[in-house]
C-alpha cells in the first residue's frame, strides 16, 4: 500500500531503510551475500564489495517497490521465444533471480505468450496467497514447485511455455558445473526436463535499468547436450554485469563440489 500511495522518491527512501535494517538483523543471509560476492567480484577490494553487498540489499528493497508500483518493462529477443514455440516442441525459459522475475512473467504474459511458471511457495502464505493471485490476474499460471512435476512435463508436451529460475536448487542434489571459475551446484533437473520433453531450451534475464524500468533480454536457444554449463556460461555473463542485481541470500557455492 505504501510502494503504491507515496511519491516514487519517498517509497524508494523507505524501502533503502528497511533494506538497511535487513542487513543488520540476518547476518546469515548477510555473510551469503559475501560469500558469493567473494566469487563473483574477486578483483576489488573487502571494502568494495562490503558497499557492494550493502547495495544488493538496497537494490532488492527497490525492486519489490517496482513490482509493487508495476514498472516499465521492455522485452528484447521475444521473437526466439515465439520462433522456438513455433517448432512446435514447446519452449523452456531459463532463467534466476535477477532484476525483477516477477514483472518479467507479467511483461511476457501481457505480451501475447501464454506463460506458466514453476514458483517456490513463501514461508509468509498470506504473501504466497497474493503473489498467486497477483500473476494469475496478469495471465501467469503457476503450475508447480519443482521441474520434475506432472504440471511442468504437461506444459511442455502441450507445446507451451514454461518459465523457471534455475540458479538456486529446488531442493537436495543438483550438479556441479563451473561458474566463476569453481565448481557450484545448479539444479540439473531442468535440463532433464527439456530433453525428455523436447523442448528449446531457452535462457532469459531481466535487469533493471532505471528506477521503475526493466529490460528482458532473451538469449539464443542453448543444446541441452552440456545445457547446465552452457546456461551458467551465460548467467555468469549477466551478474557479472549486474553483481547488485542477481538477489540470491543463500551459498551458491559448495565447497565440497
Amino acid at each position: 500500500m505504501l510502494a503504491r500511495a507515496l511519491p516514487g522518491r519517498v517509497a524508494y527512501a523507505l524501502a533503502r531503510v528497511v533494506a538497511a535494517v535487513f542487513w543488520a538483523a540476518n547476518g546469515a543471509r548477510r555473510n551469503a551475500v559475501r560469500a558469493n560476492l567473494l566469487r563473483v567480484a574477486p578483483e576489488r577490494t573487502p571494502k568494495e564489495r562490503e558497499a557492494l553487498a550493502r547495495r544488493m540489499f538496497a537494490t532488492f528493497a527497490e525492486s519489490v517497490v517496482d513490482a509493487w508500483r508495476t514498472g516499465e518493462v521492455t522485452i528484447e529477443g521475444g521473437e526466439r521465444l515465439t520462433d522456438a514455440l513455433a517448432q512446435g516442441h514447446g519452449v523452456l525459459l531459463w532463467s534466476a533471480h535477477l532484476g525483477n522475475w516477477e514483472l518479467a512473467a507479467e511483461a511476457l504474459a501481457r505480451s501475447g505468450l501464454d506463460v506458466a511458471a514453476l514458483a517456490r511457495a513463501h514461508e509468509d502464505k498470506e504473501l504466497e496467497h497474493y503473489l498467486d493471485d497477483r500473476r494469475r490476474k496478469a495471465g501467469v499460471r503457476v503450475v508447480g514447485r519443482c521441474p520434475g512435476g506432472r504440471e511442468a512435463r504437461r506444459v511442455l508436451r502441450g507445446h507451451g511455455l514454461l518459465a523457471l529460475l534455475g540458479d538456486r536448487r529446488f531442493g537436495v542434489g543438483g550438479r556441479a558445473v563451473p561458474f566463476f571459475g569453481v565448481p557450484a551446484r545448479l539444479p540439473a533437473a531442468p535440463i532433464a526436463l527439456a530433453r525428455r520433453t523436447g523442448a528449446a531450451l531457452v535462457p532469459g534475464f531481466v535487469v533493471r535499468t532505471a528506477p521503475g524500468r526493466y529490460r528482458v533480454q532473451v538469449e539464443p536457444a542453448v543444446s541441452t547436450t552440456n545445457g547446465l554449463e552452457t546456461l551458467a556460461a551465460v548467467l555468469e555473463r549477466y551478474v557479472r554485469a549486474h553483481p547488485e542485481q542477481w538477489f540470491v541470500f543463500e551459498p551458491v557455492w559448495d565447497e565440497s563440489a
